[in-house]
């Protein structure tokens, strides 16, 4: 279940995109977009049970390395290579993954990035995202795409969105994810969120209130030493 709230991003995450996408022109040279291939009928039958092209879906790798391009020029993330042990919530064990890249931020306080890049029937894929603290263990936030079949492609550009909204989110600071051992609930790009389970409540990403019993927070600094 997620709600996608409208907000206005800080002006230096606006600004971070802006550097990203002309990293992307060069990083994404050999992964070229496409359109949503039904934007105007309803999918077919047989495409639910097919992936016609999983080589196009490099194209998120693509956008990983500009973001971690971008983010270690400003200073703003050490990026480090990593293979870690499964997350908690992960939808597949690490040897699924064929790189996993690890981006600590400079800011003290602030929340570590995961970006694995995933393998499907033995190929790279997608990119799940997952998010760390000192005190709490890697923790998937969602996977890029989060099927793949060929009835669910809406085009490259809502996908992009979505794997940059979940790094925008760690950037941005403050509660990214909380969770109970019936119920987990993360924030997403521009003020939404994204919960599972029983028993959420939305009150959980609120910095300002109290931490229920049972329910544990993953909160960091923003990245950026003048964000406001």
């Amino acid at each position: 279940m997620s709600d996608p709230s409208p907000a206005i991003p800080p002006a230096w995450l606006s600004a971070l995109v802006r550097d990203v996408d002309q990293a992307f022109a060069v990083t994404g040279a050999a992964t070229p977009g496409w359109d949503d291939p039904h934007p105007d009928r309803s999918a077919l039958e047989e495409e639910y049970s097919r992936c016609s092209d999983p080589g196009k879906y490099r194209i998120l790798d693509a956008r990983a390395d500009a973001w971690c391009e971008v983010l270690a020029r400003q200073g703003l993330a050490h990026v480090t290579n990593a293979r870690g042990a499964r997350w908690m919530d992960g939808v597949r064990d690490p040897d699924a993954w064929w790189r996993v890249r690890q981006l600590n931020p400079s800011t003290p306080g602030g929340l570590t990035l995961h970006l694995a890049s995933t393998l499907v029937d033995g190929q790279p894929f997608g990119v799940d995202v997952g998010v760390s603290a000192a005190t709490r263990p890697a923790v998937h936030l969602g996977s890029v795409p989060d099927c793949g079949c060929d009835a669910c492609d809406s085009g490259s550009a809502e996908l992009l969105d979505v794997l940059d909204g979940w790094i925008l989110s760690v950037a941005a600071g403050g509660v990214v994810h909380a969770r109970s051992d019936a119920a987990s609930i993360s924030r997403t790009a521009e003020g939404g969120w994204q919960a599972d389970g029983m028993g959420w409540l939305e009150s959980w990403l609120d910095a300002s209130s109290p931490v229920p019993r049972g329910v544990r927070r993953w909160i960091g600094s923003p990245w950026h030493v003048h964000a406001h």
